[in-house]
């Protein structure tokens, strides 16, 4: 991971969530530590970043949300077809970030044999249906502003 990785993936919105973006922020940090010597310049400007980011990244986390709270709806058979309809769209590398989400958060909607990967749309739950609905919706409408 880099961070011209991490700023390509905030432009695309490929992130789903502020704790997704920061562990690749970490992992940023943890990779300039484990590959140069400890007393480095790299591996001491990799701390102090580390460092700055957990704390700006510690005080947002600790400031109240200002959207309204609103309860998750259960996803409708509608949005299971919406979500098979639009995977159809996606491209490789966006599909691929869609099976990360779900081995991540919903591993039991997946089925892996050699050749490829079937996605169980019923086995996703709600949430995280809708947010990559969400997700889908936004990378097909960057696809068609191009």
């Amino acid at each position: 991971m880099d961070l011209g990785t991490i700023t390509s993936k905030l432009e695309r919105n490929l992130y789903m969530s502020a704790d997704d973006f920061a562990e690749d922020v970490r992992l940023v940090w943890d990779n300039a530590k484990t590959y140069n010597m400890q007393g480095s310049p790299i591996y001491k400007t990799a701390v102090k970043l580390g460092n700055a980011f957990e704390k700006k990244f510690g005080k947002l986390r600790k400031k109240p949300a200002k959207r309204k709270r609103t309860e998750v709806r259960e996803a409708q058979r509608s949005d299971r077809v919406k979500f098979s309809n639009q995977v159809n769209k996606l491209s490789s590398e966006e599909l691929g970030h869609i099976v990360d989400i779900i081995e991540s958060r919903c591993p039991n909607a997946l089925n892996e044999d050699q050749s490829e990967i079937e996605i169980e749309i019923n086995n996703i739950d709600s949430k995280v249906l809708l947010e990559l609905n969400q997700y889908a919706e936004q990378c097909i409408n960057k696809s068609k502003a191009k």
